[in-house]
């Protein structure tokens, strides 16, 4: 999938651990988005996710240019 200009990747962040596994490469855009890639993923797969819309502590987190952020653990 090709995305418009303001969406292509304009420098790498963080990667982040998700759920059951999962780990995601996540890129600025030319826009008020992030670029998330789910790693190891065939065909790949990527999505773009306004900052607004990212939990608080995962916004933090990219804002700073942390990498490997825990999951947020379930109670």
């Amino acid at each position: 999938m090709t995305f418009p200009q303001e969406l292509q990747v304009k420098q790498f962040v963080a990667e982040l651990n998700g759920s059951f596994g999962t780990r995601f490469r996540v890129f600025t855009t030319g826009s008020s988005h992030y670029l998330f890639d789910l790693i190891g993923a065939s065909p790949p797969l990527q999505w773009p996710v306004l900052r607004a819309d990212l939990k608080p502590e995962i916004r933090r987190a990219l804002a700073h240019g942390v990498g490997h952020a825990p999951r947020r653990q379930q109670s």
